[in-house]
């Protein structure tokens, strides 16, 4: 019989070959609007201003996140200067060290082999993958709680030991700060929810006095507090939008218009977990435990994760604001369990068909892509983008068929052969994004405005603010009409935007030199005949005009 698993060596070549996927061509493709534009021009401003306490977003002030994230990128600029890879650089880092970390936990909670397993799953999951390649702040969230809810997990293991519960739970109290200062409450929320369902089901009381509660929330307030005080002394207006606009109202109302079904996470959680989905569901229906627990007042840290899963998904599911980024701090939790579940049940026959299916749905969709031209994605994208899908058709496919022929779908090799085939599949896709959502940033529309902005010209967004402009063109510009996500800083330095058509116009024909930009449905509507000007720039979204 073939041996299916490999040695410590051979295990951290894998490691080494993940990683030379998940950083390779970090920058070949261009900033994605809006997500990627905003979160990497705040950081931009914060290195061009030097206040590093009120994040700022064209200009106006942004509260709707803390500093966290924004100060980890301004540093990358500072040292590698600002590009494409720079600007990803420290999600794909945090990611990346996410999955190290679930292998590190995995290990001294079940094994080395279930930590290798877990990496595997967490690393070449569709959702933590593509997530760890764009810049949002999910990912550096969903590693902090991951931190968080591993150290404590290794503090509860040898409940014994004062030192050693003491360290691992100042550590997780420590990512926690962290996780509040990257995206909020939810860093305290999300874990405290978790800890209460848990203590209630397993009787697990002892819990409560093993966790540092006064020295982690001492820490926890160390870590937090110097920002959320700096940033409110300087903005008196913060702590109302941030703590009740931006977690009460977003949560309880539809504020942010991100109303969806109940089950909308549902298919998310499917798709996320491919090509895991099997292992990862029969993980979730049959964690491996007893729903009543047999030993009550011991710590199960299976039962916990089970629990922290299931509460993030719950947790959203019930909110009115969802984003599909929003359940990725499950991710590492299942990714736990899945690694423990594949120790002792190391068939991967369904995994090696969704790889193939993954492959076969690639080439279906190759054929099939000028189908789906239209005037925002014409075919001439389509056409260049169906050679990435035929690419990764094949690496899906020969991962598939190397699983099943020479590994019986079975055990660490196949294992190893489903995740590098699905990181380079993905990662395909991912860089020929490049070809098909060039109209969806704006590094060309950049490269033609600069020559006038660099002679003086002031640049309007009329009625449009694409989010990447300002990152490439190295400064902010003028709005006009459109508030996008703006209003609040609007609201408190109205002088820096212009209301509405007719005060632009005053403004556009006393100009020497400028350039509008505008979305191209935008231009068409407005009265642009009466607007003196040469069109510069068109793509399917947006258009630019010169006044000189």
């Amino acid at each position: 019989m073939t041996e299916t698993n490999i040695s410590t060596g051979a295990q951290w070549l894998v490691v080494a070959l993940v990683a030379m996927l998940w950083f390779v061509m970090l920058g070949y493709r261009d900033l994605a609007e809006p997500d990627e534009g905003r979160y990497a021009e705040i950081p931009r401003e914060m290195v061009a201003s030097g206040d590093w306490v009120t994040p700022r977003l064209n200009g106006f002030k942004y509260f709707e996140k803390p500093a966290f994230q924004y100060w980890m990128t301004a540093a990358t600029f500072t040292l590698f200067g600002e590009s494409n890879a720079s600007a990803r650089l420290w999600v794909a880092l945090i990611s990346f060290l996410g999955a190290l970390w679930v292998m590190y936990v995995g290990a001294r909670l079940w094994g080395r082999e279930a930590g290798f397993y877990a990496f595997l799953v967490l690393s070449s999951g569709m959702l933590y993958l593509l997530l760890g390649h764009i810049i949002t702040l999910d990912m550096t969230v969903s590693v902090l709680l991951a931190l968080g809810i591993g150290s404590l997990l290794l503090a509860q293991q040898k409940r014994d030991d004062p030192v050693r519960v003491r360290n691992w739970m100042l550590l997780g109290w420590a990512a926690l700060g962290l996780a509040v200062l990257t995206k909020g409450l939810i860093g305290l929320v999300l874990p405290g929810g978790a800890i209460v369902i848990y203590t209630l089901w397993q009787r697990d009381w002892a819990l409560w006095r093993h966790l540092h509660l006064g020295k982690g929330l001492l820490l926890l307030l160390l870590v937090t507090a110097p920002w959320f005080i700096a940033v409110s002394l300087a903005n008196p207006e913060f702590p109302e939008f941030f703590f009740i606009h931006e977690h009460f109202d977003r949560y309880t109302s539809s504020v942010h218009r991100r109303d969806q079904p109940v089950w909308y996470f549902l298919p998310i959680l499917l798709v996320g977990l491919l090509p895991w989905m099997n292992s990862g569901l029969r993980t979730l229906f049959k964690p491996g435990f007893r729903w009543w627990p047999e030993h009550s007042g011991e710590f199960d840290p299976v039962r916990f994760l089970w629990v922290f899963a299931v509460f993030v998904l719950l947790f959203f599911s019930l909110g009115r604001s969802m984003l599909p980024a929003y359940i990725l701090p499950l991710f590492p939790a299942l990714a736990l369990l899945v690694g423990r579940r594949l120790v002792r049940h190391p068939g991967l026959l369904m995994e090696s068909w969704a790889l193939i299916g993954g492959g076969v749905a690639a080439v279906v969709a190759g054929l099939l892509a000028g189908r789906f031209a239209t005037e925002y994605l014409p075919l001439e994208l389509l056409d260049r983008f169906r050679y990435w899908l035929f690419a990764a058709a094949l690496v899906m496919l020969a991962g598939g068929w190397i699983m099943r022929r020479y590994f019986s779908a079975s055990g660490q090799k196949a294992a190893v052969a489903l995740t590098l085939s699905a990181i380079l599949g993905v990662q395909i896709l991912n860089w020929g994004y490049q070809d098909l959502g060039e109209p969806r940033s704006s590094r060309k529309l950049a490269q033609v405005i600069a020559p006038y902005a660099a002679e003086g010209a002031r640049v309007y967004g009329v009625k449009s603010y694409p989010q990447s402009l300002p990152f490439y063109l190295k400064q902010t510009i003028q709005l006009a009409i459109s508030t996008s996500e703006l209003e609040m800083g609007i609201r408190q330095e109205p002088e820096k935007w212009i209301a509405d058509w007719d005060t632009f116009l005053s403004r556009w024909m006393v100009e020497e030199q400028a350039v509008a930009v505008f979305d191209m449905g935008d231009y068409k509507r407005l009265d642009t005949a009466s607007l003196p000007g040469r069109i510069i720039y068109r793509d399917p979204r947006k258009l630019a005009v010169v006044r000189r």
